[in-house]
Parts: structure tokens; C-alpha cells; sequence
């Protein structure tokens, strides 16, 4: 049945939705706003399309040259091989549990705070274990000094310092679990309107949940994968969001790097995702040189596996020897070393 113009007409339907048997209460209201969409369409002049010419040159008279809108993360390395973070877009982190995928949305959300406004949803840590984490990044303390309080007075000092810089910090935390996709998008919607928030961080995607398809959870996770994608491209922000890795990476032979077909209960992710990321760290594996030799102590390997707007390469940090914080990555020093066997070499005369 099609809707006329006619306010009536929508204000009988929506009476119908709500005299709806068997159906639950957040389907229900699934069905009442796709009428007022439709009513807000039929109602509100809508822009028609535009040539490519005249998009680019507005978007010359906008812009400074040279003058980019991404965010930086922080994170040098990233920020230099892919530009950082854009507004409008998905960008998915993957990784198998103790990766650190919620330390590198901690770091990356710290960083991002001291300039911009930035919301922190944490389904899988509380408040206080995310402040944990966040106060022992901006500490390098480990994590169960400050749970647990028990600091030495150089320690505390520390602290006092930390919370100062938190004080400065433009983050926003959520950790309370909403049932409905839409009460969630109009929860950013209010935080770009009254706090101009640019960044949002979802910790972790598999434990989202909806009022829709709670019997099927592929059909569930591509839901949400596609609506967190419609956050970002309608209220032009970006959103991170983290996902749990399948099994199968342990079950593979080789050195385990994950792939696409790795992120776990649905291919939808990979489909939405503007950029695929994967956390990766050989010595969790046992591999502890490279196949140059070198050392992989610490060392963290960001594998950008899709990205519809740059390069495909693998950026390398490294964790501070507390796993608080990902530091700069210090490449090996070239040089030579010789085999104590041939030492006795230097004691002959070269001619």
C-alpha cells in the first residue's frame, strides 16, 4: 500500500503499526519510522543529482589547496601510509583475542581527543577497566597499579599528571548496551549536533545486538554492519568499529596472518567496510624473527587488507614493554658481524 501525500493517511497508518499483534515493541518502532521517512520525503524537497564538474569545483572553493579533512590517529606510521581517518567512512579493525585491538581503539582514541570530539562505545569493558586502560596508556603504568591502587608516591605523581591530560581530552564514553540500531544512530546523531563529534569507536561489533532478526545472527551482524555504515555516511563522521577473527586463523598452518574470509559470522563486514585492518603479532605465535632475522619482541603488525580510498601495505608499531601503549617502530640497524671462528684471519699478514 502506497502512502499519499496526505497527512491522514500516514497518521492511519502508523495507528495500524501500533494496534499490531504479536509484534514486539522495537519492530514496532522499526515500522513507525520508515513511515515518517517516508512522510519526510514526500513532504521536504529533496536535491536532485549533481554533475561531477560542479562537485569538484565546489569542493575547490571550499578548500585551502592541499587542505585535507582526514584525522590523524596519532599513530605516525598509520597516518603516513594511509592518511588517517576520514569522515563518512567504516573502517573495520580484525584481530583473534590478546591482538590488542582494544588498546590500539584506546591509543587511537586518546590521540584523536586532544583535538577532537570523539565517542568511545565500550560493550566489552566497563567504565572503570576502559579508564583503566586509557590512565595506563597515558601513564605507561601497567593496568593493575591503578585497578588495584597500589602506586608508590612516584606512581601517584604519575597519575595527578594523567589526570590532568584527561581533563583536556574531548572523549566521550558509552558503555551501556541499547537493544535498537536506532536509538543508537539517534544517540550520535544528538553528539554530532550538540557536541560536534567527529570519531566513533565501537569496541567490539560481534557484541552489538538488535530488535531485529534475533533468531539468525548472520542476518543480525549484517544489520548492524550496514547501519554503523550508515552512520558514517549520513552524519559525515567516521566510525571504527573492532571484530572478533573466526577460528580458523589457529586451525591454518604458516605464520597464521589473517585474511577477509577470517572475519567472523559474516561476509556483510567486508562488504560495508571502507577500510579492513588487521592487528597482528608473530611472537604471540612463537615466531620470534622475521625472515630477515629479526627480532619480533613486541612488535605489531597493522595489515590493511581492503581500502577503498589508498594503498594496500602492513605499517609495524610496537608495544611498551607494559602493553599500554603502541610506540613508534625502530627499524633493525644494518650492519655486519663475524663469526668468532674467524677471528684468528686478522692475525695473518696480507702479504
Amino acid at each position: 500500500m502506497s502512502l499519499q501525500s496526505d497527512p491522514s493517511s500516514y497518521i492511519q497508518k502508523l495507528q495500524q503499526i501500533l494496534n499490531y499483534e504479536n509484534v514486539e515493541e522495537g519492530v514496532k518502532i522499526e515500522y513507525i519510522r520508515k513511515v515518517l521517512l517516508e512522510f519526510d520525503a514526500s513532504h521536504f524537497h529533496i536535491a536532485g543529482s549533481k554533475l561531477i564538474g560542479e562537485i569538484v569545483a565546489e569542493h575547490d572553493r571550499s578548500s585551502a589547496p592541499f587542505h585535507t579533512t582526514s584525522i590523524k590517529t596519532g599513530l605516525e606510521a598509520y597516518d603516513l601510509a594511509f592518511g588517517g581517518l576520514w569522515p563518512g567512512e567504516f573502517v573495520v579493525i580484525g584481530g583473534r583475542p590478546a591482538m590488542g585491538k582494544t588498546l590500539l581503539l584506546v591509543n587511537m582514541a586518546i590521540n584523536i581527543a586532544a583535538n577532537h570530539e570523539v565517542l568511545y562505545y565500550s560493550l566489552d569493558l566497563s567504565n572503570f577497566m576502559l579508564s583503566a586502560r586509557i590512565v595506563a596508556s597515558l601513564t605507561q603504568l601497567p593496568t593493575n597499579y591503578y585497578m588495584h591502587g597500589n602506586m608508590n608516591e612516584s606512581q601517584l605523581k604519575q597519575l595527578e599528571l594523567a589526570k590532568l591530560d584527561l581533563s583536556r581530552l574531548k572523549l566521550r564514553v558509552l558503555d551501556q548496551q541499547m537493544q535498537s540500531m536506532t536509538a543508537f544512530k539517534a544517540l550520535c546523531r544528538q553528539h554530532v549536533e550538540e557536541h560536534k563529534l567527529k570519531v566513533i569507536f565501537v569496541d567490539y561489533l560481534q557484541l552489538l545486538s538488535s530488535n531485529r532478526y534475533k533468531n539468525n545472527r548472520e542476518l543480525e551482524i549484517s544489520y548492524i554492519s550496514r547501519e554503523l555504515k550508515n552512520i558514517a555516511r549520513e552524519l559525515n563522521i567516521c566510525v571504527v568499529a573492532t571484530s572478533q577473527l573466526s577460528r580458523s586463523v589457529e586451525q591454518r598452518g604458516g605464520d597464521k596472518r589473517p585474511i577477509l574470509s577470517d572475519l567472523r559470522e559474516s561476509g556483510a563486514i567486508e562488504q560495508d567496510a571502507d577500510k579492513v585492518l588487521f592487528i597482528y603479532r608473530p611472537e604471540y605465535y612463537g615466531f620470534l624473527q622475521d625472515e630477515d632475522g629479526n627480532s619480533t619482541l613486541r612488535q605489531v603488525q597493522l595489515i590493511m587488507c581492503k581500502n577503498r580510498s589508498g594503498n594496500l601495505d602492513v605499517v609495524r608499531l610496537q608495544l611498551d614493554e607494559h602493553y599500554s601503549k603502541f610506540e613508534p617502530y625502530i627499524e633493525p640497524k644494518g650492519g655486519f658481524t663475524i663469526d668468532p671462528d674467524r677471528f684468528s684471519d686478522f692475525d695473518e699478514a696480507p702479504f
